[in-house]
């Protein structure tokens, strides 16, 4: 096990080169052995119902295996990667499971003491120098105590093919990786910096003759220091150049060591700050190996949007509000069907090839489709926005499409942070690339403004509890808001809530952390207006309900001095409608609620 301080001196780093502009020179990627294809087979027990995904260290998914048995006997192919040190196994409940596509936990390949009840240490990872064929034996399906949807797998023995070292260690209690329970919620140190096929500096360079190799045949680092206004590791004068990436920060590293990837850990730092709170956390990317050369690194990213933006705050939900506005399992699954987009960044290029084909599914989740279905165009938004209750992409418009089927969500089956996605890419070479992930975060309710002032002192209180039933869902006469051209504007909002995970206690949490930002999207030129973000400091963390006590988050609104002043727009008197979006500070989508202003002279 390393220190502290010999962590920090030997940070791993992989060198992945990052697409330049057409009018730029391309950066050559280095090198590596030709590939090869990589064989693990199982007898997976008590598996029944789960999906087995075969993960590089990097993020990539290799190989996939649905167990439709008690007892079954699985093979994972992953053909064309150079490198096989770092992949783990990892489970995720099937469509004929009551925890729909959700992620459920990893397979432990080994342990370090001589039993399972008495190892704090276990080994997830197969080591750099396995066989091509990899044979685990029996591997059996152990459920986590106090959670219903997660667990993980252990091999009869120790695996010849694990790697043991004190990078590779797991914290376990009693042979189980800690993250296993709580999606990796609970807050540790991590044990090491860790990097599969990547080297320390110093270390003598593999693959030689990378940009990073000095003459001596050792790491030196990146090869480019940054300049100021430099993004880490982008060459001068070029868009992206080598960046540096630590494969530990991408979706397949496990940076806090408690046996859950990045790519499904709710807290993958383990600093006891939820990622979606978390402006420090690692961002969702995958370093891929087409199995001859290291190439550019992808972002593979999933979010949500869930906003209100009807007159009259119809369809807004809170899990504090009066009456019709309350938040309910029932009324939750009612507006998510209506409203509710997920999101997903495209992949436009893999190792120097141009993507020409994108296909996606879920992994079991009933909301998606089961098998690959082939997306069309991008929406205006340069993304794929799928409205997961209608089954369209791009919303209902011309440039939508279907994507799936219309799906009408219950209180039994509403969308959580832990469903996962694959998408596959391929590109104009003929290769493709599978990616997968979870969502990580998903609002259920919204932003609801309960109280305003001019003053700061004196606040009026929005009346919801006089509230009436229109064509869609309760409304109330919504307060005249107004404010002159010099005046801040106080409101107190309501914290929009998530559910809680399996293994919580309680049904909602109060979400801390997050930034509340104006929108002004019908006013050209102002949009956005980021010089008025507030970030939630007076919640330190994700906070259970506690229903008699509303907790709320003070925005102050300089709006004509902050929002059209500095863009040089004029403010016209009347009224106009203004969006708060509530965002994570780290990964995750939005929540947003509708107010109408109105400019007094």
């Amino acid at each position: 096990m390393k220190s502290r301080t010999s962590r920090l001196k030997s940070a791993l780093i992989v060198g992945v080169v990052v697409a330049a502009i057409a009018s730029a020179a391309p950066v050559q990627a280095a090198v590596s052995a030709q590939g090869k294809t990589y064989t693990v087979t199982a007898t997976m027990k008590g598996a029944k119902n789960l999906t087995v995904l075969m993960v590089s260290g990097s993020g990539r998914l290799l190989a996939s295996a649905k167990v439709t048995k008690t007892s079954q006997t699985i093979t994972l192919k992953a053909k064309g990667t150079s490198s096989i040190g770092g992949t783990t196994l990892q489970l995720v409940s099937g469509s004929s499971s009551t925890a729909k596509g959700k992620y459920y936990g990893p397979v432990v390949l080994g342990n370090k003491s001589s039993t399972a009840a008495k190892s704090s240490v276990v080994y997830t990872k197969l080591k750099q120098k396995a066989t091509t064929s990899v044979k685990l034996g029996t591997v059996t399906v152990k459920k986590a105590a106090g959670s219903t949807q997660q667990g993980y797998a252990t091999t009869g023995t120790k695996s010849s093919a694990a790697d043991t070292s004190s990078s590779a260690s797991v914290k376990a209690s009693k042979g189980r990786p800690i993250g296993v329970g709580t999606y990796g919620k609970t807050a540790n140190t991590s044990i090491k910096s860790y990097g599969v096929s990547a080297t320390a500096v110093g270390d003598p360079c593999s693959p030689p003759n990378t940009p990073t190799c000095g003459p001596d045949g050792k790491e030196l680092g990146s090869p480019n220091p940054q300049q100021p206004g430099q993004q880490p590791g982008q060459q001068p004068g070029q868009p992206g150049g080598n960046t540096v990436v630590s494969k530990d920060d991408t979706l397949g590293g496990d940076k806090d060591d408690d046996g859950i990837p990045n790519a499904f850990d709710v807290n993958d730092d383990g600093d006891a700050v939820l990622d979606s709170a978390d402006a420090t956390t690692p961002a969702p990317k995958v370093a891929v190996d087409d199995g001859t050369k290291d190439c550019s690194a992808v972002d593979f990213r999933i979010f949500t949007n869930y906003k209100a933006t009807q007159g009259g705050f119809a369809g807004t939900i809170n899990a504090y509000a009066p009456g019709a506005f309350r938040a309910t399992k029932e009324n939750i699954a009612s507006t998510i069907t209506k409203s509710m987009s997920m999101v997903f960044s495209p992949i436009t290029q893999v190792c120097g090839s141009n993507v020409v084909k994108t296909e996606l599914k879920g992994n079991g989740v009933a909301y998606a489709p089961s098998e690959y279905v082939a997306l069309g165009n991008k929406c205006g938004t340069g993304d794929f926005q799928w409205l997961i209750g209608q089954g369209r992409i791009c919303g209902t418009g011309g440039d939508g499409y279907d994507f799936g089927s219309k799906f009408i969500f219950d209180a039994t089956n509403l969308p959580t942070g832990q469903d996962t996605f694959t998408m596959r890419v391929t590109t104009a070479d003929t290769k493709s690339y599978e990616f997968t992930s979870s969502v990580g975060f998903v609002f259920v309710t919204h932003p609801m403004f309960v109280e305003y002032s001019t003053d700061g002192t004196n606040f009026t209180k929005v009346d919801y509890n006089n509230s009436t039933t229109g064509p869609e869902g309760a409304r109330i006469t919504e307060p005249t808001i107004s404010v002159g051209q010099a005046q801040t504007l106080y409101l107190k909002v309501l914290r929009p809530q998530r559910l809680a995970m399996d293994g919580e206690a309680g049904e909602f949490y109060d979400l801390a952390g997050f930034k509340y930002t104006p929108d002004i999207p019908n006013v050209s030129g102002v949009g956005k207006c980021d010089q008025l973000t507030v970030i939630d400091k007076d919640m330190a963390t994700d906070t259970v309900l506690d229903a008699g006590k509303p907790t709320t988050v003070l925005l102050t609104w300089a709006i004509g001095e902050k929002c059209f002043t500095p863009k040089s727009v004029a403010w016209a008197p009347g009224a106009s409608d203004f969006d708060v979006q509530v965002e994570p500070s780290g990964p995750g989508g939005n929540s947003a609620q509708k107010i109408r202003i109105t400019l007094v002279p």
